[in-house]
Parts: C-alpha cells; structure tokens; sequence
C-alpha cells in the first residue's frame, strides 16, 4: 500500500520536470524571417555585410573628412528616413519626406540630427554601415533585428544569440552631414554667429549662457525667495529660429504652436534664493538652467533675450519632436509685473 500512494507522486514530479517550455531562439527565428524576406527582395547590387545587414546603395564623398573612430570624432551629424520593410515611414528628419507622407507639423525640427556615437548612440547595424565613410556620403542600409541594439559584439552569430526578443527589421537611409569633436563648441559657435556684433556686449550669465538687455529695468532692487513675479516669453530653437514655446497668442500662431485649448497670459514665476530653484506657474514646474539663471539676473518690467548652448537645456535628451538632442536655444523674456 505504502508503494502505490509514493508512485503517483513519483510520477508527478517526472512529469512536472518534463514540462519545462524550452526558452525562445529569438536569433535564429530573425534570421530565418529576415533571410525570407531578403531572398524574395533581394536585387543586384546588394552587398551583405559581415554581420548581416545588406547595403542596398552606397555612395561616399571622399573629398569629405572621414569619419575616422568614436575618438576622432565623438558626435556626428546625420539627415535619416527609417522605414519598415514594407515601406512605411517610421521616422524621418527630412521636411520634404514629412510633406510627402502627411506628418510635417511646423514645430517639428527637419533637418541634420546631432547623434553620439559612443555608447547608446547609434544602433550596431547603422554603425557598421557607417565604416569607412566621408561627410558627404549617403547610405541606404537594411538592417536586420538582431543589429538593431546598442549592445556590440565580434560577431553575427554572438549578436544572433544575444536577442531576447523580437525585433523587426528596418531600412535606413542616411547623409552624412558633419563630424564634430567637441558638441559644445560646436554649439558655441552657432550662438555666435546668431548674436552677431552683439556678441561682444552680450553678458554671460553662466557657462555657455549670454544675455542681451533689449528694455532695461525699472527698479534694480532683487526680487527675494517667495516672490510671485510674471513674464511673457518666447522659446525658440537656435538651429532655425522656430519657436516650439510661448504665452503669447499672437506668437504662437506664427509659429504654428497655437492651441485653443491654452490661456494665454503672463506666467507665473515662482521666486527662490536661487537660480535652480526658481519654477514656474502654480503647478511649480521646473525650468531648464539657462532660463533659470536669466530670469535670476532680471528685474521689474525688464526685457530681453537669453542665449544657451543645449548643456544649459535639455542636453543630449532633447524635448519631443521640436528640440532635437544638442539643440542650443534662445528666451526672450519680458517681466510683466
């Protein structure tokens, strides 16, 4: 009796045991479904690449600086569309591909994109397409899941083994339009040629930040923590001179940034002992750097415009879809009250 109660557990702990799924070979079902597809798309021309990408059309300009390594040139800039292999626009930085495909909206940036290329830059399949290349030269590039990753590694079947999920491959098209050393000097130059002769009477407020005083104020006397001061302002992108914020109406409609949903009106600033500490609205909403110390060294009814390399803003992140990674901004602040 004893033997016949141990055997059905037995037998449930064997069965238990077999009943394991075996773990998901993401690499080899993406090579299987991308060498499908290549081998009913494929066309003359094509080239493989050593880790699996195909270049469809390449064209350098040996003219150009070269790329050289990430220690040569750190940061690149880069006009891209990325579509899914059955042609759908995934992204784009290009206006005329925007208006083509019905998505242009006219706060959006277009144009070259500031992209690292170190760590967490770029995806492994777009910097393999990129070697040996010029400023200048363009690539189309499809590039298979398993190199859609910023992880790096020797070779195809090391990437095909790393995959632990789907991943969809994608088409790139790309010109190179710019190496870079330093993203900061590169803006600072950019923030010079906008100030122009004002440059040289413009004040620097912080590292990489300029003020130029349009309307001086009415009273000097220092603004103390706790204060409730308002302003109107406009952002604008220094790229192009866009503006992607505002509290004033009739601005907002010249730059395409309306809402009517939105009051307009002065906004409230929320006084502090400190440059970063200052916020915004009853919300106390926080404020980039730059803007911060602007408003910090501004007085009653006050006028004038801030200028700031993107370290003083929101950096390599960006913000949405108009301030692009790197982007150095101008404010044109007016105290109201």
């Amino acid at each position: 009796m004893k033997s016949i109660k141990i055997l059905p557990l037995i037998a449930a702990v064997l069965i238990s045991g077999c009943a394991k799924s075996p773990s998901t070979n993401y690499g080899k079902l993406a090579q299987m479904e991308f060498d499908a597809w290549v081998s009913v798309h494929r066309q003359a021309g094509w080239e493989e690449t050593p880790l699996g990408a195909w270049i469809v059309e390449k064209t350098d300009n040996p003219a150009g600086e070269a790329l050289g390594t990430v220690d040569d040139y750190p940061y690149m800039r880069l006009s891209y569309t990325v579509t899914d292999l059955d042609g759908t626009v995934n992204t784009t930085t290009e206006k005329a591909v925007a208006q083509r495909i019905g998505t242009y909206n006219q706060s959006y940036y277009y144009g070259p994109q500031m992209t690292y290329r170190g760590s967490n830059g770029i995806y492994a399949g777009v910097e393999e397409a990129l070697d040996g290349m010029h400023v200048g030269g363009s690539c189309k590039v499809i590039v298979p899941g398993w190199l859609l990753t910023h992880d790096r590694y020797s070779s195809k079947q090391k990437y095909l083994d790393s995959m632990t999920q789907s991943a969809k491959a994608l088409i790139y098209e790309f010109t190179v339009t710019d190496v870079v050393k330093d993203v900061n000097e590169w803006e600072m130059g950019i923030l010079k040629a906008t100030l122009g002769d004002e440059f040289a009477k413009a004040d620097s407020l912080a590292e990489g930040v300029y003020y130029v005083c349009d309307r001086e104020p009415d009273d000097e006397t220092d603004y103390e923590a706790g204060n409730s001061v308002y302003i109107n302002y406009i952002c604008r992108r220094m790229l192009d001179g866009q503006g992607v914020d505002t509290n004033l109406a009739d601005s907002a409609k010249v730059f395409g940034i309306y809402s009517a949903s939105k009051t307009y009106t002065s906004t409230l600033i929320n006084w502090a002992s400190a440059a970063k500490d200052i916020t915004m609205t009853s919300s106390n909403s926080s404020v980039v750097n730059g803007f911060g110390t602007a408003l910090f060294n501004m007085h009653s009814h006050e006028k004038g415009r801030a200028y700031m390399i993107s370290a003083q803003a929101y950096s390599s992140s960006g913000s949405g879809s108009a301030i692009p990674a790197y982007c150095p901004l101008i404010f044109e602040i007016e105290f109201t009250k």
